[in-house]
C-alpha cells in the first residue's frame, strides 16, 4: 500500500508532517506548498493496520489517522492520495472523503 499526502493550496507556510504506526516511525518531513510526500508499507489481514500522523504549520498542530485499515482498504486499493487542508484531510479517488480534525 502507498500512502500519498498533498499540502495543497495557493500559498502558505511549509506544512511539517510525522507519521507513524505501532511499530514504525517515518520521521518528520516538511512540504512546501502543492509538494507531496509518499511512504509504503503492507497491511495485514486483519484490516488493522493504521498509520496516524501530526501536521503543523502556523503555530497549529493537527492528528489525524491516516490510514486506517478499516477504513481506507477498500476505498484506496493500492494507493491512498490525500490532501492536507486547514480544516480536516480529504482522502482522494472516485470517492472524495473529507475528514474534519479530531
Amino acid at each position: 500500500m502507498t500512502n500519498c499526502l498533498g499540502n495543497k493550496g495557493k500559498s502558505g507556510p511549509l506544512l511539517t508532517v510525522h507519521c507513524k504506526s505501532k511499530e514504525d516511525d517515518l520521521g518528520v518531513h516538511n512540504l512546501a506548498v502543492n509538494k507531496n510526500y509518499h511512504f509504503k508499507f503492507q497491511t495485514n489481514i486483519w484490516r488493522s493496520t493504521l498509520f496516524f500522523c501530526s501536521f503543523k504549520w502556523n503555530k497549529q498542530v493537527k492528528r489525524f489517522d491516516i490510514f486506517d485499515g478499516l477504513r481506507d482498504i477498500d476505498e484506496c486499493h493500492y494507493q491512498c492520495n490525500w490532501t492536507i487542508k486547514a480544516d480536516g484531510a480529504c482522502r482522494l479517488g472516485e470517492k472524495i472523503a473529507c475528514f474534519p480534525w479530531k
